[in-house]
């Protein structure tokens, strides 16, 4: 295959096409949206030769705040990447300790980061638990509603000295950016400070407006007659969401059985 000098940009609504050892057909998306696999690529061509082990160390202390990966989804995909030619893998033996796998990126997955790094701006499909949960914090009533945004501010304030930590740690000591990646590392934990900032300001503006407001909260749901239930006891709720589960679980098993006996019972009478 002839090395291109620059990738060519991909079609803003089309999927790039992809040949049988290109690395380019097995994405689940195009590759100008984010994902695992990018995020993991962008890793392994800035640092070429990292281990699995690294991968997942420089994920918990620089990544995390603008992008979750679970452990156990990192081994898994990139042994997929390497599957389709997207890095090399290379194992070395260790004397006394664990073997360790060393990936390099490939030319292909080069195009594919490449490509995704030049397409139009994504934006954002968000989906933001604490959000979600506050647009019904009225059920709570005015106390139970207060009490989940005073947790929540306690949240981004544990998260909050987690990044200046890292901040202090490896950006503070006045001498500049060691190199490029650096730079953009630091700008990305400059963004996650100042997004944990903004939530604890907005908790506590929320927590003075439901304070100002509490004339709004009825007495109980009008719609339920279901008093609030704060005071909330989790010990109680834990076990009668269990309970609930449980038998939702094993009314869901019987009725599988039950299929699963009709359906055998089916193929008898179609094999005689």
């Amino acid at each position: 295959m002839k090395k291109l000098s620059r990738p060519a940009k991909l079609p803003t609504r089309t999927r790039a096409p992809a040949g049988p050892n290109d690395g380019l057909g097995y994405l689940r998306f195009p590759t100008r949206k984010a994902s695992l696999e990018l995020a993991l690529l962008g890793l392994i061509a800035e640092v070429p030769g990292v281990s699995g082990y690294d991968i997942m160390k420089i994920f918990d202390l620089s990544m995390t705040h603008y992008w979750h990966a679970h452990p156990t989804q990192i081994y898994p995909t990139l042994d997929r990447m390497e599957e389709f030619g997207l890095i090399k893998r290379r194992n070395v033996v260790q004397r006394n300790r664990p073997n360790k796998r060393l990936y390099t990126i490939t030319s292909s997955g080069e195009r594919v980061l490449i490509a995704w790094l030049e397409s139009p701006f994504e934006g954002i499909n968000l989906k933001h638990p604490p959000l979600l949960r506050c647009r019904f914090l009225g059920n709570l009533g005015a106390d139970g509603a207060i009490a989940v945004l005073k947790e929540e501010r306690r949240s981004w304030a544990i998260h909050l000295k987690r990044y200046r930590e890292i901040e202090k740690t490896y950006f503070a000591d006045g001498k500049g950016y060691r190199d490029v990646n650096a730079m953009f590392s630091m700008f990305t934990l400059r963004r996650g400070i100042d997004w944990m900032e903004e939530n604890i300001r907005w908790c506590e503006w929320a927590v003075g407006e439901v304070e100002s407001n509490r004339a709004l909260f009825p007495a109980e749901n009008m719609r339920t007659q279901m008093k609030p239930i704060i005071p909330f006891d989790p010990v109680k709720y834990r076990r009668l969401v269990n309970e609930d589960l449980a038998a939702g679980m094993e009314r869901y098993n019987r009725r599988k059985a039950r299929e699963k006996e009709r359906a055998a019972q089916s193929a008898a009478k179609q094999s005689t």
